[in-house]
């Protein structure tokens, strides 16, 4: 018996030996260290968090080149290089950074139908190292001031935490127009400030809420026009983002958008402001023979007859007409452009856009109907400094089919 039990015990320990060992999950390799180079200007913390990866993160093939991607997204490198190498434990990453001018003074003079504007804009797209950004601007019509000043942070303390303030005043006379051409003026004095906080909640998306407070002044010494009755609006604004277009240097794809809700908390004054929800999409691809398409819309959708917004003229991009000449409370609409370039340089290239703009609106003159569509077409020259963390400066003519006239002008960020 005993012989026996000794037996099975032997045959027990040779089991191991004669059976096949049993797969043992491996450990995930990690980012076990980052070395960044090439960041004079912008914090290591800010290179990290816009990469969005750290050390200890676990290492996954395309790693590298989503946080290249990321880095080459945010605008203010004018070179990115991410490569990995073994290390013990898992994988080492090499970031290379070359860096932009980021302070950029933008000088501003306009001349239409006789009315002379000049200013200025300063950005700052790394604000002090942390990729914030800083915008202030001033600008003087006929001897009428008015400025912006907006701040963004999109990674509060390399959180996914955002914050966003924003002041404005304007001293401007407002156009009144009938069907065809304005009519009179009034004067309008605008002051008032954002403030919103913010969370990304997934790679590419991140929603905010903030206060709106505004101040208006209306006055018309001249006696040429009704005047709106003073008012004073606080409003809540809700916004989604989602930022899923990937660029490097003056190529572009993907689909952007952003979805905004505001509601007056409190309205003094007749028709300002009472609810609105107001939405942009953008979408873009660069062919391989480097040729941009380039598609944008807009909607909008307010209760308020004459719709006021402190950021944006909601039918701005209808670049064919005056700025004041619509005024809707409802509007869909968008922008076409293909965009040629004809020069290039080491440092610049240049662009020609032919562009299309349409808009079905309704205002205190238009229907939101077929008949009622506004729509303008025009061409571009555009300019694109590598070395400048600036969007691309526009300058072009747009014809207005609605009106017969042709509207020069020059805008910031329009395309690429």
């Amino acid at each position: 018996m005993r012989a026996r039990a000794a037996a099975c015990a032997a045959a027990l320990l040779l089991l191991p030996a004669v059976l096949p060992a049993a797969d043992v999950p491996a450990e995930t390799p990690r980012v076990v260290a980052i070395d960044v180079e090439g960041n004079r200007r912008t914090r290591r913390e800010a290179v990290l968090t816009l990469a969005r990866v750290r050390e200890g993160d676990p290492w996954h093939e395309g790693l590298a080149e989503e946080a290249r991607q990321e880095l080459a997204n945010a605008g203010i490198f004018y070179d990115v290089t991410v490569t990995t190498e073994p290390a013990e434990g898992g994988v080492r990453l090499r970031i290379a950074l070359r860096e932009k001018w980021t302070l950029i003074p933008v000088p501003l003079v306009t001349v239409k139908d006789g009315e002379t504007t000049w200013g200025a804009t300063v950005v700052e797209s790394n604000l002090l190292g942390t990729a914030s950004l800083l915008i202030a601007s001033i600008a003087v019509k006929e001897g009428e001031p008015g400025g912006r000043l907006l701040y963004i942070d999109p990674h509060l303390r390399g959180t996914r935490g955002q914050l966003f303030g924003a002041l404005v005043y304007a001293d401007e006379r407002r156009d009144v127009w009938d069907a065809d051409a304005a009519t009179g003026s009034y004067r309008q004095q605008t002051a008032g400030g954002t403030l919103a906080l913010g969370h990304r909640f997934a790679r590419r998306t991140s929603a905010s809420a903030g206060l709106r407070l505004t101040d208006f002044t209306f006055s018309d010494p001249r006696g040429e026009a009704p005047v709106p009755p003073d008012a004073a609006e606080r409003a809540l604004v809700l916004q989604l983002r989602h930022e899923g277009a990937d660029r490097d240097e003056e190529r572009r794809k993907g689909l952007s958008g952003e979805l905004r809700l505001e509601f007056g908390v409190e309205a003094l004054g007749d028709e300002v402001g009472r609810a609105a929800a107001d939405g942009a999409a953008r979408w873009a691809h660069t062919g391989a023979n480097g040729h941009t398409l380039d598609v944008r819309g807009y909607a909008l959708w307010t209760d308020t007859v004459d719709y006021e917004e402190s950021a944006r003229t909601p039918a701005a991009f209808l670049r064919g007409y005056e700025e004041d000449r619509f005024r809707p409370d409802r509007l869909l609409g968008g922008t076409l452009e293909y965009q040629l370039p004809v020069a290039r340089f080491r440092e610049a290239t240049f662009s020609v856009v032919p562009f299309a703009d349409a808009a079905l609106l309704r205002d205190a003159h238009h229907s939101f109907t077929l008949g009622g569509v506004q729509a303008d077409a025009g061409l571009a020259l555009a300019a694109y400094v590598r070395r400048v963390a600036l969007p691309v400066l526009q300058l072009y003519c747009a014809y207005g089919f609605s009106t017969g006239e042709i509207m020069p002008g020059f805008s910031l960020g329009v395309g690429f």
